[in-house]
């Protein structure tokens, strides 16, 4: 049976908002049109690799630029006030004195941004258990070099910045990602004509355009005409590196995000993908290259999967609401200040950040986790 086209004009319409323009472009869009002429369209996953993380104008690679703040582009639970931070470096304190207290402890964060999360988490160690801030060694994995100059020149001696987890090898420690995991570069995914087409990237006069290649099936299941979706990143290639960072330590993801289930639920034709400019989501992935975030909601089954494989124990992911209130539990009895109450009204209230982030938890080498 001869497989029919794929609807390219159902495509254009499954993505939720219009072009801005077809025209006007970025240094990197045009980069990407130059090098789309010369060797063909590119797959997704490497677009969205190149708007992010290109060395030189990638959205991350230009520290220079506000993206992270109510001024920016997007606000995050540590936009919300040092309290976050707090909040965490009491998980940590918990986990290090239920593992012996040792008088090493490492803390490697990823995507650490402009480093407003280890300022506040450091401090606060040094407020809650001052032994416990003086075992401390923070450590920041950041490949991006004109990141890595703007951490080290914000932080000091405060942390190390490295350029990759290769570097770092130690007994005992903690793993710290928030948001990280929804800004990895993934592929695109198209259900018509009766079969699965992965989306790429291509240029229609001179300007940045859909199109679409066959595929092995993706899902299996009834989906409706037109149904868009992203497949998961790579999270192996991820996590086996880090997990040889530590003998035993506890790792703490933070991102918005749901289960397999639910992510490929037919009803959600339109996917998760979005792309976040000047505190807007309505923005289309191929708008504004480098200039804007992309991002989409993390499947948090393959996550547990991949950490599975890889030796590490998975424990159940829950919403950040009822995982700070864990953490706050003792904290919550010390009568904090209206300051600190407010940023915990913010961080869990179920309509601001409680309900729509959640923390997954791995170990590895069966330390004591000690929670809740």
């Amino acid at each position: 049976m001869t497989q029919k086209p794929a609807d390219l004009t159902s495509l254009q319409r499954a993505f939720l908002y219009p072009r801005f323009s077809t025209e006007a472009t970025t240094d990197l869009g045009l980069e990407i049109i130059s090098d789309i002429k010369k060797n063909g369209p590119i797959p997704f996953s490497d677009y969205m690799d190149r708007c992010l993380y290109h060395p030189k104008f990638g959205y991350y690679s230009r520290p220079e630029a506000v993206t992270v703040s109510r001024e920016g582009d997007f606000i995050t639970s540590v936009s919300v006030g040092p309290l976050f931070g707090k909040l965490l470096a009491l998980r940590l304190h918990r986990f290090w004195i239920a593992n012996e207290s040792p008088s090493h402890f490492t803390i490697l964060e990823l995507g650490a941004h402009d480093g407003s999360l280890a300022s506040d988490l450091i401090h606060a160690a040094a407020q809650i258990d001052p032994v416990f801030a003086q075992a401390l060694s923070y450590y920041i994995s950041e490949p991006l070099p004109a990141r890595r100059k703007l951490l080290k020149g914000k932080l000091g001696g405060k942390a190390t910045i490295l350029g990759s987890p290769d570097e770092l090898r130690c007994k005992i420690g903690a793993l710290i990602a928030n948001e990280v995991l929804d800004a990895l570069p993934l592929p695109l995914f198209f259900f018509s004509q009766s079969n699965w087409h992965e989306i790429l990237v291509s240029v229609e006069k001179n300007s940045l355009a859909w199109s679409l290649r066959p595929t092995e099936t993706f899902l299996s299941g009834n989906y409706p005409e037109a149904y868009l979706t992203e497949g998961s990143p790579n999270f192996q290639k991820l996590l086996s590196p880090l997990s040889e960072c530590f003998e035993k330590a506890l790792f703490l993801w933070i991102d918005y995000g749901l289960d397999s289930d639910s992510l490929y639920h037919p009803s959600r034709s339109a996917g998760t993908l979005r792309c976040y400019r000047k505190q807007r989501s309505d923005a289309h992935p191929l708008d504004h290259p480098g200039e804007q975030d992309i991002t989409a909601d993390v499947n948090f089954t393959a996550v547990e999967q991949a950490a599975t494989q890889l030796g590490l124990k998975a424990y159940p992911t829950m919403n950040q609401s009822r995982y700070l209130t864990h953490c706050a539990k003792d904290w919550l009895l010390q009568q904090p200040s209206p300051q600190e109450i407010r940023q915990f009204q913010t961080l869990t209230h179920p309509s601001q950040f409680g309900n729509r982030f959640y923390a997954l938890e791995l170990t590895k080498g069966n330390p004591q986790r000690a929670f809740p």
